[in-house]
């Protein structure tokens, strides 16, 4: 057990659960309240208490026919996610690669959190022979807003009006830069849009002086689960400099989404 007393940031319930699900890694075929006893040094009712909220959450399992506790489906679910992220980041990345590259600009690989109500950049690739100063705000890690990004607009155009509205109905629209959208109806008209061009845009709505296309990445279930942007300064090119890009930067996505297992587009090379 990793207890550490002194350090005020940790919960010691939290502490003590995870404690739990590494020593029933160990036990593959199971172990009881009894051995959780023993092996933790906590008592069998703080055992009891935490293991019952685990098994609730489907953190752990309990087999029927011995009362033992094995570790549950959502932590498969969990690596499953950790294991398509990482999966979709090394497919991507030669063709985004490529990309940059070829056309001297930024590429971003993003996918939505948990809530839907941010994007996550996962990948950005700017040109090795690029001469231009490009700071953007964006990094790998960052997040962002959903409803004024490129790509978090294409990842919501998948959903219904109703489902976009469900989603959204604890954000506050903020104004970022010029022309946010800050209102779900507005926002909303330029998804129609979006559905129907399978493409978006983010015409400085979220960094001052930036411009974005985004194209949609589909799996094997036909869901949008990621979008590639390409992104500039209004210094550099305007909006209409980037629509030059959509044909071949569709293709790249197009091509990622074939490796992802989405059959739609085995046509392309």
């Amino acid at each position: 057990m990793s207890e550490d007393l002194s350090n005020p940031n940790l919960v010691q319930s939290v502490e003590r659960a995870l404690d739990i699900l590494d020593c029933l890694a160990e036990y593959p075929k199971g172990c009881g309240i009894a051995e959780l006893s023993k092996n933790l040094g906590l008592s069998k009712s703080t055992i009891h208490r935490i293991i019952t909220t685990l098994k609730y959450k489907e953190y752990v399992t309990q087999n029927a026919e011995n009362d033992k506790y094995q570790l549950g489906i959502k932590l498969l679910n969990l690596s499953s996610s950790i294991t398509n992220s990482m999966d979709l980041i090394n497919v991507a990345r030669p063709h985004i690669y490529d990309f940059a590259n070829k056309f001297d600009e930024v590429i971003h690989l993003c996918i939505p959190d948990e809530s839907f109500t941010n994007i996550i950049y996962v990948d950005k690739v700017s040109s090795e022979n690029t001469s231009r100063n490009i700071i953007m705000s964006s990094s790998i890690g960052k997040k962002a807003p959903i409803y004024c990004t490129a790509s978090g607009k294409l990842i919501l155009s998948q959903y219904s009006d109703d489902k976009i509205r469900e989603l959204l109905k604890d954000t506050e629209f903020i104004k970022y830069a010029e022309n946010t959208i800050t209102d779900i109806n507005v926002l909303l008209e330029e998804i129609h849009v979006i559905r129907k061009n399978l493409y978006a845009l983010d015409n400085i709505e979220y960094d001052t002086g930036v411009i974005c296309i985004a194209v949609p990445i589909f799996d094997r279930t036909n869901k949008i689960i990621a979008a590639t942007s390409l992104s500039s300064v209004t210094l550099f090119n305007t909006m209409d400099d980037l629509l030059k890009y959509k044909d071949e930067f569709m293709n790249v996505a197009k091509n990622i989404s074939r490796l992802m297992g989405y059959a739609y587009y085995t046509d392309i090379k």
